[in-house]
């Protein structure tokens, strides 16, 4: 998050030890309810070949170990679309797309309370 809130660059370490370099943009759980980060990859060691090395990525939060500032600043993307709901149904944190529109975290779907008191 304050990668993406300085907009500054992030290397990434991911638990089996493989390292990116990335642009941040947001972290939300989808469809399968699992928490992922949403980031442009910039580059990766050792390089990636089946995906390529650089584009648009949302991997699972529980896959990293570790994140990195870097000085290298970005510039957001015209491309990053925070508002898609089907590709994001549930976003905790945002950065603001290019023209400056936002989408702040979503409050999380009422829970029915009542099972938990029953019999």
């Amino acid at each position: 998050m304050k990668c993406g809130n300085l907009r500054r660059n992030c290397e990434i370490t991911f638990r089996d030890g493989r390292t990116v370099v990335v642009e941040p943009y947001a972290i939300f759980t989808g469809e399968s309810k699992r928490r992922l980060y949403m980031w442009y990859q910039l580059s990766s060691d050792p390089p990636e070949e089946k995906e390529g090395n650089t584009g648009w990525r949302t991997p699972e939060a529980a896959h990293v170990a570790s994140a990195k500032l870097c000085d290298t600043p970005f510039t957001v993307r015209r491309d990053y679309d925070p508002f898609d709901r089907k590709r994001m149904p549930m976003v905790h944190y945002s950065i603001p797309t290019a023209d400056g529109r936002q989408r702040w975290m979503d409050a999380p779907p009422p829970s029915d309370k009542s099972t938990l008191h029953a019999g």
